[in-house]
């Protein structure tokens, strides 16, 4: 009996490990908002029409982890639009992207980095 526990507990451990290591894995797109800034900025992100409407408080980063295996026509749009009406599109290929916002809510820069290794990175 002992054996059998200890069997599915060491099946379940091993499948949660998986699933921990595959979430890990996907690739990641950041979006960075100046500690400069005054306001909160409310930003659309737009995963292939899934679309997040949120807001970046002044000094925050927030992670977004995308789909691993994508179609032909995937992308992600970031908008910005009540405030700069700034925006940016991703295509792929790509493994983790950081866009970074000013504290005059425009997007200053995206960089797009297509090395595995680059979306475990942290923050």
């Amino acid at each position: 009996m002992l054996k059998k526990l200890l069997a599915i507990a060491g099946a379940i451990a091993a499948l949660w490990l998986v699933f921990a290591v595959n979430s890990f894995t996907l690739p990641v797109v950041f979006l960075h908002y100046s500690a400069a800034a005054t306001a909160p900025v409310t930003y659309f992100f737009n995963e292939d029409n899934d679309i997040v409407k949120d807001h970046l408080v002044p000094g925050e980063s927030i992670e977004f982890r995308t789909a691993r295996r994508l179609h032909t026509d995937y992308f992600i749009d970031v908008s910005l639009p009540f405030a700069s009406r700034d925006g940016v599109e991703i295509r792929q290929p790509f493994s983790r992207v950081d866009i970074y916002i000013g504290p005059d809510t425009k997007i200053e820069r995206t960089v797009v980095k297509t090395d595995f290794l680059a979306r475990v990175a942290s923050k």
